[in-house]
C-alpha cells in the first residue's frame, strides 16, 4: 500500500514538474528575446485592412500550449464535457452542478481542468503572448463551451467570492465573438 501511494506521489510530482517547465519554456518565448525575424504572412479578410503576421513564437507558443493540455487527464476533461453537453446534461446553475458534482467529486475536477486550457490561453492573449487571430482560426470562438461554463464560472465565483475566477476564459469568449463576427469564413 504504501508502495503505491509513494508511486501516485512521484507520478504527480513528475507531472507537476512538467507542466512548471513548460509554462517557463513558454514563457522564455518572449522574454529577452527579439521578434522572430522569420514569420508567417497572411492576409486579413476584406473588414480588415493590411497584413497581419505570425511568428514562428506564436506558432511554437500554441504548439507548447496544445502539448501542454495533450494528458489522458485533458482527455478525460474533454471527453467528459462533451459528452455531457452533447446529452444536454451540464447544469444551468451552480446549485444544480453540485447537487449533481459536488466540489471535490471527479466530475467537479474535471470540470475546473476543462476551463482551465482557456483561462491559460486567455491570459496569453490579454498579455500578448499569443496572437488571438492565430489561436481562433485554430480553435474556434469558443462560444459553445462559453456558455455551457458560464452559470457555473458566475455561481463559482459568487459562492468563493472570487470574481476573477475564469475571468480570462471570459474575456478570451468575448473576443473570439469579436474575432467571428470579424472574420469572413475561409470556405464559401
Amino acid at each position: 500500500m504504501l508502495f503505491i501511494e509513494i508511486n501516485n506521489v512521484s507520478s504527480t510530482l513528475a507531472k507537476l514538474n512538467y507542466y512548471n517547465n513548460n509554462l517557463i519554456v513558454m514563457s522564455n518565448l518572449r522574454i529577452g528575446s527579439k521578434t522572430s525575424t522569420r514569420s508567417i504572412s497572411r492576409k486579413k479578410n476584406k473588414k480588415g485592412a493590411g497584413k497581419k503576421t505570425t511568428s514562428f513564437e506564436d506558432v511554437n507558443l500554441l504548439l507548447k500550449i496544445a502539448e501542454l493540455h495533450n494528458t489522458n487527464y485533458d482527455f478525460l476533461a474533454s471527453e467528459w464535457f462533451w459528452s455531457k453537453l452533447h446529452k444536454d446534461e451540464i447544469p444551468e446553475s451552480i446549485d444544480e452542478f453540485e447537487s449533481k458534482f459536488p466540489q471535490g467529486s471527479k466530475e467537479f475536477q474535471l470540470f475546473e481542468r476543462f476551463t482551465s486550457r482557456f483561462e491559460l490561453a486567455g491570459l496569453l492573449i490579454k498579455y500578448g503572448f499569443l496572437d488571438e487571430n492565430f489561436y481562433f482560426d485554430r480553435y474556434g470562438s469558443l462560444q459553445k463551451e462559453w456558455e455551457k461554463a458560464k452559470p457555473i464560472i458566475y455561481g463559482i465565483r459568487k459562492q468563493w467570492n472570487s470574481p476573477h475566477f475564469r475571468e480570462n476564459f471570459e474575456i478570451l469568449a468575448l473576443r473570439g465573438k469579436n474575432w467571428t463576427e470579424s472574420h469572413l469564413s475561409k470556405i464559401k
